[in-house]
C-alpha cells in the first residue's frame, strides 16, 4: 500500500464502471456558488461509491 492508498487490481479481477449526470460550474460563480457545488459533487461521488461497493458485494 502507498501514501495515497491507490490499489492495484489483482489480474482477471472484475471491475466497474460508473458516471454520474455532469455538474457544470459557471465560470462566473460567487464564494457560494462554488461552496454549493463543491457540496453537490461531494454528495454525488459518495452516492457513487456507494453503489459501486453494493454492485460489487456479490
Amino acid at each position: 500500500m502507498s501514501w495515497d492508498r491507490f490499489l492495484l487490481p489483482y489480474p482477471f479481477g472484475r471491475g466497474l464502471f460508473l458516471w454520474g449526470k455532469p455538474i457544470w460550474v459557471s465560470s462566473a460563480a460567487t464564494a457560494a456558488d462554488l461552496e454549493s457545488k463543491r457540496i453537490e459533487l461531494e454528495e454525488a461521488l459518495n452516492r457513487i461509491t456507494a453503489e459501486a461497493d453494493d454492485a460489487m458485494e456479490c
